[in-house]
């Protein structure tokens, strides 16, 4: 019996336009009414995610969600943070300078602050799609020089940010050496992510799934990107989107439909719904 259902928000819980659907949002509606634990598991910040928090009634006690791919965990109706894995400083430096001579921008975040790291004295070229996903994350997109961060800064992961064939150059470019040392991941065509190794959507949710004192065979996850592959692997019942990356399908316990047409809805009534 599912008792706990981690759901993925981009290309899983909202469509194309970044909605969720009457069909979904009625569906997690049920299955709280049913005593079901719902946690949103994203790599977005939790400004990004506040709004669906508030549009599903996520906010309640005990209610948590999964952010930074699985880097920080908090509970929403207090806004406690009870696990943060955030990156050295020094690893930071050393991602930027190897970073620093290929086209994509170079990022990293924390809760608070979502900065652009660029060459002190110089004048950032801030390109529009940047902004663009500034606004998708509800953060200010802040510029900042790599001598300004500190340990204090407290970066939870650093992004390599570009268009397509930008960034497939640079992912091939990494060196091997840095993907057993740190978590990569390639979460979106235009985007690579980097953060502590060990820590993804799959290593937090079998923290909180123990939390909540839930066995991992009582949990359903639901995704459709790379970024999705630890969790989907981690739970009882994976379940991939249809538009899910080719490799997702590959672990899939189960497959439902698209996100344009009503997967996350489609398996609660298979899977979850009584």
């Amino acid at each position: 019996m599912i008792k706990l259902v981690a759901i993925d928000i981009d290309g899983t819980l909202v469509n194309e336009e970044k909605v969720v659907t009457k069909n979904v949002h009625e569906a997690i509606q049920r299955a709280i009414d049913q005593g079901v634990k719902i946690v949103l598991c994203t790599g977005r910040p939790i400004e990004g995610i506040r709004p669906y928090l508030e549009e599903l009634g996520l906010q309640n006690e005990e209610d948590y969600v999964i952010s930074h791919n699985g880097a920080c965990i908090t509970r929403t109706d207090t806004n406690e943070v009870v696990v943060d894995v955030p990156m050295k400083l020094e690893d930071i430096k050393e991602l930027y300078e190897f970073g620093k001579n290929y086209p994509p921008d170079i990022c990293v975040l924390n809760e608070e602050h979502f900065y652009m790291i660029f060459p002190k004295g110089t004048d950032p070229d801030i390109d529009e799609s940047l902004i663009d996903e500034s606004n998708t994350i509800n953060m200010d997109l802040e510029t900042i020089s790599i001598e300004e961060l500190t340990e204090e800064s407290h970066l939870l992961k650093l992004l390599y940010f570009g268009e397509k064939e930008e960034v497939n150059v640079i992912e091939q470019a990494l060196p091997e050496e840095y993907r057993d040392r740190f978590y990569v991941v390639r979460s979106q065509e235009y985007l690579i992510e980097v953060m502590v190794q060990n820590t993804n959507k799959g290593t937090a949710l079998e923290k909180l799934a123990d939390h909540l004192g839930f066995t991992m065979d009582e949990v359903m996850a639901i995704g459709d990107g790379e970024n999705d592959y630890e969790m989907i692997e981690a739970a009882g019942l994976g379940v991939v989107m249809d538009n899910g990356t080719h490799r997702l399908k590959g672990i899939a316990n189960e497959i439902t439909l698209s996100n344009e047409k009503d997967g996350v809805a489609h398996a609660f009534e298979k899977w979850v719904l009584k």
